[in-house]
């Protein structure tokens, strides 16, 4: 049985997930679930409704107004009285005056349902959005501190200063949707079946497709052999597997100047499953060579285990869990950490872990953003900043002016871009950051809500740094023809000792050239001196650079290690310089590292 292709608008992200466990439940749909609301809901239906959805479900304002913006039929999510009732039931236990106000969906319910129980509370009915600041104000002068309603009547109550209370529509009022929806599509499904394959793909407007047959091979072209770009076609081919598993999903990449976005759909002729591969092309903002603005689709690159980064030994904690947790959720994801912490790591492991998987990740490096590339991105009709369904990683943008950093915000609190993409910023912290990166983490914590995680420097991981080089050095062993088992003893504590400035950034390259000049099974302390020597802060450390926080305990260790180092590892002449015992050097480097 064909599934009922379903696009759902919801104003609110409670309904969202509501809809996905629906979705979860049942074999007949394929439902696509996007939050926004209003004119925000409308522009992401103008945006999707292009993808063939047979019916649109949404709820209110956002309903109507989705309605009168494309032919793709739309079912409203009906307020039942049950889901007024549980509003008036919450609000009773507030304790002052109270009204009901928003469109007629939800004041033609209450009203029928306070004559039902006499109740006595003043309904408030909007014709339109302008209506409601008004209408609440005069509520407000009398008296009225709390207000039950809809999206539009808590904007203008947040507004006001009011209290409110946002009337859900429970899961029976959704589900009750989505069952009228299958059911008017299914009611007009000889028109559908009148459709051969090219009618279908007609509907895609200009764009270019290809056709493939169920046994993966090129069908159909719309593209004049002659026009056919090599790479392009490279690009199609190596996603082709992916397109046929994931229908409905998108990649893309930028080829030379322009962006090449690939989604699929299947299409049953005679009883057999043909895929479409449906190209879209649009200018891109940069060149293909500038670093500014990158692509990436995971879903075509090998599978990497990123958490090794971060998990050298089990002893690391919860961040691999946190890392899986905050890939399910929609809020947008602050991350923070020293240069070489694995920031990108991070955000790659959110996104390849996300719903968002089989939709393009674009990263935004904002220290390579000139002025007239910045001002392109915001305002471009081709910026990834419009895109919908997308990932928008955001690197670094406390390099950025004032002026842009105010941009940045107006245009994220503008546009809606947390609920229209999955969000991802990362910042530097040194210890000393810029007013920027703090203005950045305001921004992101007081005003979108943001998650946030923090790495830590690989100085405070001691207890994974042996696993951490396990991991470093078995990779290079592949890659080298290696068979080096690890490092030894005095090796190891000189690298424990190392105060590393740039973290797993720089572990990574002092490993890589360790692997490559040791031709014995463990690496040894002549050689981490040798390459070390090469790094900056190696040997030395000024006054004002040393940590005096902690115990007197972590102080002192801290002062072995870097006077160990200093000594090129040799703890007969640190224990003779330090004036303490060699068995009482060992006792506190044993206790604190391994």
């Amino acid at each position: 049985m064909q599934k009922t292709k379903i696009l759902a608008v919801a104003p609110y992200e409670g309904m969202s997930n509501i809809l996905t466990e629906l979705a979860q439940k049942r074999d007949d749909i394929s439902l696509t679930v996007q939050t926004g609301d209003l004119d925000i809901g409308r522009q992401i239906a103008v945006q999707l409704a292009h993808k063939n959805y047979d019916v649109i479900i949404s709820r209110g304002g956002t309903a109507e107004l989705i309605e009168s913006a494309v032919e793709v039929p739309v079912i409203d999510i009906s307020i039942s009285v049950y889901d007024v009732l549980r509003s008036i039931k919450l609000a009773e236990n507030y304790g002052g005056k109270f009204v009901i106000a928003g469109f007629c969906g939800i004041t033609k319910c209450a009203g029928l349902l306070c004559d039902l129980l006499q109740y006595d509370i003043d309904i408030i009915t909007f014709k339109s959005t302008d209506d409601a600041l008004p209408l609440l104000r005069r509520a407000q002068e009398e008296g009225c501190t709390l207000v039950l309603c809809d999206m539009t009547g808590a904007k203008a109550a947040k507004e006001l200063g009011m209290n409110c209370h946002l009337i859900l529509s429970g899961a029976e009022s959704i589900e009750n949707a989505i069952n009228e929806a299958v059911k008017l599509v299914r009611s007009s499904s000889h028109v559908h079946k009148q459709k051969d394959l090219f009618q279908t793909l007609l509907t895609e407007e200009d764009r270019e497709f290809l056709i493939y047959s169920p046994a993966g091979a090129l069908w159909f072209s719309s593209i004049a052999v002659d026009e056919i770009h090599i790479s392009l076609m490279d690009f199609v081919e190596d996603s082709l597997s992916m397109l046929r598993k994931h229908p409905n999903q998108a990649v893309a990449k930028q080829i030379r100047n322009d962006i090449y976005y690939l989604s699929s759909r299947h299409l049953f002729y005679e009883e057999q499953k043909y895929t479409a591969v449906i190209i879209r092309r649009q200018p891109a903002l940069t060149k293909a060579e500038d670093l500014g603005i990158q692509v990436t689709n995971y879903a075509l690159e090998e599978v990497n285990d990123f958490l090794h980064f971060y998990n050298g030994t089990e002893k690391l904690g919860d961040l691999p869990r946190i890392l899986k947790e905050y890939s399910k959720s929609r809020l947008p994801v602050l991350i923070l950490g020293e240069t070489g912490t694995g920031k990108d790591r991070a955000a790659a492991l959110i996104y390849e872990q996300s719903n968002y998987r089989h939709a393009p990740l674009f990263t935004i490096d904002c220290g390579l953003m000139g002025e007239r590339k910045w001002h392109r991105l915001l305002n471009s009709e081709n910026s990834p900043l419009n895109e919908v369904g997308s990932v928008i990683y955001l690197k670094n943008p406390a390099a950025l002016s004032a002026e842009q950093l105010d941009s940045l915000f107006t245009y994220v609190v503008q546009t809606r871009l947390p609920s229209r993409n999955r969000l991802i910023v990362s910042l530097i912290e040194n210890g000393s950051n810029s007013s920027s990166a703090r203005i950045v983490r305001q921004f992101m914590e007081n005003q979108l809500s943001c998650l946030t995680l923090a790495l830590l420097p690989l100085r405070e991981r001691l207890k994974e740094f042996p696993g951490i080089t396990a991991l470093y050095i078995h990779r290079f062993n592949i890659a080298f023809g290696k068979q080096i088992i690890g490092l030894d003893v005095e090796a190891m504590e000189q690298m424990t000792a190392y105060r590393w400035p740039n973290n797993l950034d720089q572990l990574q390259h002092v490993l890589k050239e360790l692997v490559t000049i040791t031709e014995t099974p463990y690496i040894s302390s002549s050689d981490v001196t040798a390459i070390l020597q090469q790094e900056p802060g190696f040997g030395a450390a000024s006054a004002g650079e040393f940590d005096l926080s902690g115990t007197l305990d972590e102080i002192n260790y801290r002062i072995i290690r870097q006077a160990l180092a200093e000594e090129q590892g040799n703890k007969e002449k640190t224990a003779r310089r330090l004036g303490i015992s060699r068995s009482t050097l060992w006792r506190i480097l044993k206790n604190h590292t391994f």
